[in-house]
């Protein structure tokens, strides 16, 4: 039996070189004499590679006659000339162009996992000779570019869903992370399009060639790279120039780190620069002696670190990014939208009188204000340990003493001018209570503390609580009207009773008992679409818990995939049913868009004989699934049986969509996109098995 190629590569390449503790395999050496720490390494490629493809925390190299693992083993190679690659987001399979040397060119798709395996061409005679490739981010669409048009296929079985006409024949296309966006390039001209309806969104022509292009994770910023060295970086919401960076060499390559904050670009075969994309004057080079830099990609390790890896000669370079800031705005408004979520609903008890009086546009810009400078100040820290402090001028008029920090920006304490003469030395001044903000360029400035001076024994307060909080600084993108809200949280309390009600039957039914928790609980939430404009979309979420005394009684036994298999699941499906075939009806119009997110877990207990599948759902073969955050596929069939606890799991959610198509009328009309987790948790017993169905109705006020 062969190797199983792609499971090599993954164990070896990051999983062990980067975060489990394992040494450096042994064709990966260390550019740097730094033993404790190892930030550099060098792998080996039977060809000097000219492209990378990116999957999850490893990538495949691309060079004129191979394609090869990080590893270095060759997955494929010709006597033509291969001219792009693109590996499906899943992880199982990947698609060459190839052309010949009379200049036809074929696409061909090969799989991952064993050398050589062919499992689709593409039919140019069709269709076209194909020019670009590129696969929708859920794996669920391959889009092919040809001279005669573009067209999207389902990539197992190469079946043609739709197809489009275009302004020019692409070179190479790009997708955004959340689908919207279909970039593609050719020569000195970008064009992106609203892929969901298929329509021109913007058309560039540059002058100059076009080298890169690519889209930020989260899809809010798009960038274009071009071959004099300039950078545009877009605003996907109008497409609006949102940053030019000029000065970067040949301009041969670009791509963002994991949080968007920066952007690595190739500026010449043996030198790539770092540049902070909130403060562009930040940049730092990095050079690459071997050069042979022509493309470069930032990808994650086993452990979630940020890894950067770019081409070589002869090699990839590998680089643990260890000296890069967090993008601290958005963790703040992240973590502030949670919150605010939370403090937003209704109290047990509350009446809609009194919510109103706790919930109004004056308590929620404060409450936000409060959450943004306590996590401001967490994320912090010690940050005042590492500053040189320094007395500066004096405001006589005002009588403000200005205190400078060397990497802050300076307050300004009102201090007394009958006492200003007692200020000596920034020696003598000690802060507490110190209180942190984050400006726009992601900096930190203190907001409020008290400032203690030994030369006169007096305390004064500096107090900056109320400057422009960060909210502001984009409008009113997070902002959902009291009206709006108010009727959202009237809608949860009827979902509440419908809960109760629901669970009081099934206990009534001996299905469940009060060891059973089953909770619901619904957000309405802003967002934009593919042209820019702001909608609201509807989030409900149904799950349980089960006491794990009793999880194998009333949740799903050793094995068991059926809904009807578990009181808990039953009976919180029959909620979903209820109300959406009841209060939530209203939302579900005739083809409006619903994403549906289920998740099924197991235990970690080892299946010692292959547990029967009865093929009630169909068979599943390299189906696109999430694992542990990462999208990847799962094959299970009647015949093979289940043999892994991740297929079990993987049941368990498909029993749920099973439900909901048999069951739940009103998804039948609405355009449901079904996506699937799956979890195998570390312990063992039955309080690991359940499911979650979370819904997000689109755009739900149209």
């Amino acid at each position: 039996m062969k190797p199983n190629i792609r499971t090599i590569a993954l164990a070896l390449a990051f999983g062990n070189v980067f975060g489990c503790g394992i040494s450096v395999a042994k064709d990966a050496e260390p550019q740097t004499e730094t033993q404790t720490v190892k930030t550099d390494y060098s792998f080996r490629q039977p060809n000097t590679p000219v492209r990378i493809a990116p999957n999850n925390t490893v990538v495949y190299s691309m060079s004129p006659v191979t394609v090869a693992t990080m590893r270095g083993d060759v997955l494929f190679s010709t006597k033509k000339n291969i001219l792009s690659l693109n590996v499906i987001p899943s992880g199982v399979n990947y698609v060459v162009i190839e052309k010949d040397k009379k200049g036809r060119k074929s696409a061909t798709m090969f799989s991952t996992a064993e050398a050589g395996k062919k499992l689709n061409s593409f039919d140019h005679k069709k269709y076209g000779e194909p020019s670009a490739v590129v696969f929708t981010p859920d794996a669920r669409q391959l889009i092919v570019a040809t001279n005669l048009g573009l067209y999207i296929f389902e990539p197992r079985k190469m079946a043609l869903i739709d197809q489009m006409e275009l302004p020019f024949t692409p070179t190479a296309m790009a997708m955004s992370d959340n689908s919207y966006f279909l970039a593609m390039m050719d020569g000195d001209r970008v064009a992106v399009y609203n892929f969901e309806q298929k329509k021109l969104r913007r058309d560039w022509t540059y002058g100059v060639p076009v080298t890169d292009m690519t889209f930020n994770n989260g899809s809010s910023e798009f960038a274009v790279l071009s071959n004099d060295g300039l950078l545009t970086v877009y605003d996907t919401r109008t497409f609006n120039i949102k940053n030019d960076l000029d000065n970067l060499g040949e301009g041969l390559a670009c791509a963002f780190n994991n949080d968007g904050k920066y952007m690595a670009v190739a500026t010449s075969p043996s030198s790539i620069e770092m540049i902070n994309l909130v403060r562009p004057d930040d940049r730092n080079t990095m050079p690459v002696e071997a050069g042979g830099v022509g493309d470069l990609e930032f990808i994650k390790d086993s452990q979630g670190n940020s890894i950067l890896v770019y081409t070589t000669e002869k090699a990839l370079g590998a680089k643990r990014m260890v000296g890069l800031e967090p993008h601290y705005n958005k963790l703040i408004n992240d973590e502030v939208e949670r919150l605010m979520d939370e403090w937003q609903k209704m109290m047990p008890g509350e009446s809609m009188e009194d919510y109103r009086l706790r919930v109004n546009d004056e308590t929620r810009a404060k409450q936000r204000r409060l959450f943004e400078d306590e996590i401001s100040t967490q994320l912090a820290g010690d940050l005042l340990s590492g500053q040189t402090m320094s007395l500066g001028n004096y405001d006589r008029a005002n009588q403000l003493l200005a205190i400078d920090f060397s990497t802050m920006p300076t307050i300004y304490l009102p201090v007394p001018e009958s006492d200003v003469t007692s200020f000596h030395d920034a020696g003598d001044l000690l802060l507490s209570d110190v209180q942190y903000g984050v400006l726009p360029d992601d900096t930190f400035e203190i907001i409020y503390a008290k400032v203690f001076n030994k030369a006169d024994g007096k305390t004064y307060e500096y107090n900056n609580v109320n400057r422009v909080a960060m909210n502001f600084m984009e409008g009113d993108a997070n902002v959902v009207s009291l009206e709006i809200l108010q009727q959202q949280q009237m809608e949860e309390l009827k979902l509440q009773e419908l809960r109760e009600r629901v669970v009081e039957e099934a206990k009534t039914q001996d299905v469940i008992s009060n060891h059973t928790n089953i909770a619901v609980n619904s957000r309405v939430v802003p967002d934009y679409d593919a042209d820019g404009r702001k909608i609201l979309n509807y989030e409900v979420n149904f799950t349980y818990q089960v006491e794990p005394e009793f999880s194998a009684a009333e949740d799903f036994p050793p094995g068991k995939y059926h809904v009807a298999e578990s009181g808990a699941a039953s009976s919180m499906l029959k909620i979903v049913k209820e109300a959406f075939e009841g209060d939530f009806a209203q939302y579900l119009k005739e083809g409006k868009k619903v994403r549906v997110v289920i998740s099924g877990t197991a235990d970690a207990t080892p299946i010692i004989r292959t547990i029967a599948y009865d093929g009630s759902y169909g068979d599943f073969e390299d189906e696109p699934i999430y694992e542990n955050g990462d999208l990847t596929a799962i094959t299970v069939t009647k015949a093979a049986g289940v043999k892994e606890n991740r297929q079990l799991a993987f049941l368990r959610a498909q029993g749920v969509k099973d439900f909901l198509q048999k069951n739940v009328e009103t998804l039948d009309k609405v355009n449901a996109d079904y996506t699937f987790k799956v979890d195998v948790a570390e312990g063992k017993g039955s309080e690991f098995r359940r499911i979650t169905a979370n819904f997000t109705i689109i755009d739900v006020f149209d």
